[in-house]
């Protein structure tokens, strides 16, 4: 990480750029000084983060409050958010400092946990919430009601709900839809379920989506799988799409689908030369 950020700060400087670094980040960095996250976020104009997805993910939930755009450079794998890697850095970030760039807008979720009618448990996600069973191993059982209405009670080993954002993570994984981030929608998602006819659905971007907790051996509330909330029987996971939004910054010229292909290597044949690796 530490060549990574000496390459970036290069770019920084030759583009006559102030910068501010976040204090772990300045750890890598022999000398340097770092401020703290809700400094950077009172003095900068634009976030710039180098990782993966789920750093992404961190970052724009922790920062959301401070209505900073962020432009995210792939040094993890995946890298579903992010535009470029570490390796077409130094071509594609310059544009985008000197303002020629997309503006994409994405919702998050409101996540909540009700207990006895008190809330113990207050979250933001941007990918995905839901309930996953703990290390038993066993399945969950829970009740569903969307805007006040009941819709299913289900046994699974747990249950998604996706903003449109992570429709292509966790919620894609079990089987879910994949919608374009510009849609003002949820999925909700059951994850491996005891049924035959339980299937995802697409909800509407206002809808407030309850999810009881009827029985489990043990089960936790979950945000974008990086924070946990250990439930108990009776709790009520409670998700909606928050008014606040957070901002990426694309290069000009992108597009979802390009992204779809890329990351989703839509754009491969199916290979017919696959061979057993093991032989009797």
């Amino acid at each position: 990480m530490g060549e990574a950020l000496k390459k970036l700060l290069a770019i920084l400087k030759a583009e006559k750029i102030d910068y501010l670094l976040e204090e772990s980040t300045a750890e890598h960095l022999p000398g340097a000084k770092g401020v703290s996250l809700d400094e950077l976020g009172n003095r900068a104009d634009v976030i710039i983060m180098l990782g993966g997805d789920g750093t992404t993910l961190g970052i724009a939930r922790r920062m959301a409050r401070f209505k900073l755009p962020i432009i995210a450079i792939n040094a993890g794998r995946l890298g579903f958010i992010t535009d470029f890697s570490l390796e077409e850095m130094a071509t594609g970030l310059p544009p985008l400092l000197r303002g020629n760039y997309e503006v994409d807008t994405r919702s998050m979720l409101q996540v909540r946990v009700y207990r006895h009618g008190q809330m113990v448990f207050n979250a933001t996600a941007v990918n995905d919430a839901g309930i996953t069973h703990g290390r038993a191993g066993s399945m969950v059982e829970f009740n569903v009601w969307v805007d006040g209405h009941p819709m299913a009670t289900q046994r699974a080993d747990g249950v998604i709900v996706s903003s449109a954002t992570g429709s292509t993570a966790y919620a894609m994984a079990a089987g879910g839809p994949i919608l374009h981030p510009a849609l003002n929608a949820m999925v909700l998602v059951p994850v491996a379920p005891h049924a035959l006819t339980n299937r995802p659905i697409v909800l509407p971007g206002s809808s407030t989506v309850d999810i009881s907790l009827i029985e489990a051996r043990e089960a936790s509330a979950y945000c974008d799988m990086q924070d946990f909330f250990a439930m108990q029987r009776g709790d009520i996971l409670r998700v909606r799409t928050l008014p606040e939004s957070f901002t990426i910054l694309h290069p000009i010229g992108h597009n979802h689908y390009d992204t779809l292909r890329r990351k989703l290597y839509w754009n491969l044949m199916p290979s017919d030369n696959a061979s057993l690796p093991i032989k009797d």
